[in-house]
């Protein structure tokens, strides 16, 4: 995707039809969201009558512009190289991060899921920086999302459309701090507008896995219990709830 300009204010007005093709087209390779047996639109409110799936919130793709950009305000500590940890029998992404309960579910679901395969799960995204959360949710409102039917936090969405909407005209870095300013508010009050800020998600690659094998994935998570399972479509992955 395009990085957007700098400077540019964000659009105000209701989409046009031909700017909803525009919007439509823009985020055809964002990612759609499902649970195992209904397919939504990329970021379109569920249809009447259907609960939208927990917080299904896989966030568009950032360009490396934007991944460097520096949100107004946000003191950027250095990074600390975790310790290492004792060897996995699954296979988990470089960058990623995962807490100790999720690790040790994980763990276990590998185990049981390696019993009916002989494969090894590959984790591909845990816990989400909040950084991070503010730029994708930035980009997401520039292309026209409606935040408020995407997440279940309906006043935590909310704050950040406000916050989102008190930037207008200012440059990405000013809006992309007043976002992480909100977000950091939420979660030290313990609102997680999504689950993959407190360590409470993860991502399971699945593009690899045949139908026996998704078979008995679905199945393995059934059997453990204490977790909610969707399949997302863009990428391939299954996203695990461990909250």
């Amino acid at each position: 995707m395009r990085s957007t300009r700098r400077h540019a204010a964000p659009p105000r007005r209701s989409a046009s039809p031909f700017r909803r093709l525009a919007l439509a087209a823009a985020i055809v390779a964002a990612p759609a969201c499902r649970d195992v047996d209904r397919l939504d639109l990329p970021w379109a409110p569920p249809p009447p009558g259907v609960t939208q799936p927990l917080e299904c919130d896989d966030l568009p793709a950032l360009t490396p512009e934007e991944l460097a950009r520096r949100p107004r305000g946000v003191q950027l500590g250095k990074a600390v190289p975790a310790e290492p940890g004792p060897p996995r029998p699954y296979a988990v992404l470089p960058d990623v991060t995962l807490s100790d309960r999720a690790a040790a579910k994980v763990e276990r679901l590998d185990r049981a899921y390696f019993q009916k395969t002989g494969t090894h799960l590959v984790v591909t995204s845990g816990t989400r920086d909040p950084i991070r959360q503010a730029k994708a949710m930035y980009k997401m409102l520039r292309l026209g999302a409606d935040i408020l039917e995407l997440y279940r936090h309906k006043a935590a969405a909310r704050e950040i459309k406000q916050a989102y909407d008190s930037s207008a005209g200012k440059p990405p870095e000013d809006a992309i701090g007043a976002i992480h300013a909100v977000l950091q508010a939420q979660m030290d009050r313990g609102v997680f507008i999504s689950a993959h800020l407190r360590a409470g998600a993860v991502d399971i690659r699945n593009k690899t896995m045949s139908p026996a094998e998704r078979r008995a994935f679905v199945k393995s998570v059934e059997e453990l219990g204490g977790a909610a399972l969707l399949e997302e479509t863009k990428p391939p992955h299954y996203h695990l709830q461990i909250d």
